[in-house]
């Protein structure tokens, strides 16, 4: 069983969860969210008849298998059944529609507890540290779920109209600054999770974790890398004042709507001096100009004598990179290389040359986690690589021309001149982040 189908439930018992915060039981939103999770569960279970999920040590399970993309995208709901206690969840199939919503009210907290004879148990069985398959990454994908926590924590704060603790957001950039350290092509492989109901938080994470990248590739120390990563992590942060319809509108902007998003970069470093800390104002610096353009066209207006601090200029690229490759609720994402293609472009323009230069040496024409169609139908994913140019590139196949998606990724070279196109994972049907312990 892939790890997609675990992840396909969970997105459907999210939904639940919300559903049942907001409506009873009985409301037709509560049912559709319901009969979804019901669909989604017995196409997970399949013909196992019963399945155990263990949460241990920020990390999920199925069984005794590690799910490594689902452990960071659902890391906000493990945390909320670990306080709850909650170690494993059992389900047996078929599953009660009633146990379901059962299930995702005690995690809302809406209920105290499960029926004991249900077809969702918890707690019935746990593994110990030396039966569960332990990653040599597990320090990298703390590191990440520790970033997104920092972001979202600050995030909310600031909302209810707070202040945010920032050195909170200080020891998770340290630990990401380590960790990427210690594995750069994993830390980029894992940059390409993406989360479409949290996207302001992971794609915060990831411009981080490419700016860090970029930063130690340019030659930065690790006293520089800090301000930086906390930048990048922070850099959208003032996005909590502008009202979500203007966010998430689909069109053109009017001109009100326009005026609110210009205001963004001004109320992320106002809320970032007044936290203050170890390097705050550089931090604050990046989140002011990170939509100046190298020009100075862009907002807030800099002069062209003035030009963005270069670590602005720096997660300026970042931030541009990782949102053209993430999808958006009113945007479909596009591929890696067409990113690069539109820093290229914009060299001179919107974004340093010589930073844009760099990047793209780094990534390479097809950055880690791309997913590549080859002359034989075949879909390969690129491993871990030093960037560049090359005639053949570390690969994993994913999916054979026959269209099996392989639960176990065989290693592949990738000969550049048998490739044919490129492709989203939502068209390939897997997510490469999710690979990430087979390609590490």
């Amino acid at each position: 069983m892939s790890e997609l189908k675990v992840r396909t439930f969970l997105k459907s018992l999210r939904r639940v969860i919300r559903q049942a915060t907001l409506y009873p039981v009985g409301h037709p939103a509560v049912q559709e969210a319901l009969h979804t999770a019901e669909f989604d569960l017995e196409d997970m279970v399949g013909d196992i008849g019963d399945m155990t999920l263990i949460i241990h040590d920020s990390a999920l399970y199925r069984d005794r298998g590690l799910l490594p993309h689902a452990s960071l995208e659902f890391e906000g709901m493990m945390r909320e059944m670990e306080k709850r206690a909650i170690e494993s969840v059992t389900l047996l199939s078929p599953t009660s529609r009633d146990d379901i919503y059962d299930f995702g009210a005690f995690i809302a907290g809406i209920s105290d507890d499960l029926p004991a004879d249900g077809t969702v148990r918890l707690n019935e069985r746990t593994f110990s540290d030396m039966e569960l398959d332990n990653s040599p990454l597990a320090n990298l994908r703390r590191s990440y779920a520790s970033s997104v926590d920092a972001v979202r924590t600050a995030t909310r704060s600031l909302a209810r109209g707070e202040g945010f603790e920032i050195n909170t957001v200080v020891r998770a950039v340290e630990s990401l600054t380590d960790s990427a350290m210690a594995s750069p092509g994993a830390a980029l492989l894992l940059s390409t999770v993406k989360s479409h109901d949290e996207y302001t938080y992971f794609h915060s994470v990831n411009t981080s974790i490419l700016a860090l990248a970029l930063g130690r590739i340019v030659g930065l120390d690790k006293n520089d890398l800090l301000p930086i990563g906390m930048g990048s992590l922070l850099h959208d942060i003032g996005k909590v004042a502008v009202p979500p319809e203007t966010l998430q509108h689909p069109g053109r902007l009017d001109d009100e709507q326009w005026r609110e998003i210009q205001l963004h970069p001004q109320e992320g470093a106002q809320a970032i001096m007044a936290a203050q800390g170890p390097g705050h104002e550089l931090a604050a610096t990046i989140a002011f100009e990170h939509h100046a353009r190298f020009d100075g066209k862009g907002y807030p207006a800099v002069s062209r004598e003035r030009q963005p601090h270069v670590f602005s200029r720096l997660v300026a690229v970042c931030d541009t990179y990782d949102a053209i490759t993430t999808r958006r609720s009113y945007r479909r994402a596009e591929t890696p290389n067409r990113a690069l293609r539109v820093l290229l472009t914009g060299m001179g323009g919107h974004y340093d040359p010589d930073l844009v230069r760099v990047f793209i040496k780094m990534m390479g024409v097809y950055p880690t986690g791309s997913i590549l169609r080859n002359t034989s139908g075949e879909m390969l994913m690129v491993a871990p690589h030093e960037g560049g140019q090359a005639d053949e590139l570390p690969g994993f196949l994913v999916r054979t021309s026959g269209g099996e998606l392989l639960e176990v990724p065989e290693p592949k070279p990738i000969v550049m001149d048998g490739v044919v196109e490129q492709v989203l994972p939502a068209d390939a049907g897997f997510d490469p982040a999710a690979y990430l312990e087979y390609a590490a």
